[in-house]
């Protein structure tokens, strides 16, 4: 989830739609998956939202998250998209291993 929306800022910086998450949409999509995969929605909500924080987004008033900066800070967002993807390719490793020692 944080890797597409990063992707979408990085790939559109221009485009203000890509700056502004709606709330309950974000939920509404995150409980889906968490569903579906059977993963603990309240846990991956938390660290969803601490990774959008660092990202540069800001909670307002209307409950929705909106980067804070005028001028995107694409050093910043490319260093934490390469981190997430290689700490998505870790979670693989790992999980590949796991199944190669059962």
């Amino acid at each position: 989830m944080c890797l597409h929306i990063l992707w979408n800022i990085l790939k559109y910086p221009k485009y203000i739609k890509y700056r502004q998450i709606n709330t309950q949409a974000l939920y509404k999509y995150l409980f889906q998956k968490c569903h579906i995969l059977g993963a603990d929605f309240e846990q991956i909500l938390i660290v969803i939202e601490k990774n959008l924080q660092f990202f540069g987004f800001k909670k307002k008033n209307d409950d929705n998250w909106y980067y804070q900066y005028h001028h995107i800070q694409l050093l910043h967002l490319w260093k934490c998209y390469r981190y997430l993807i290689n700490q998505q390719i870790m979670c693989v490793f790992i999980l590949l291993l796991i199944g190669q020692m059962m």
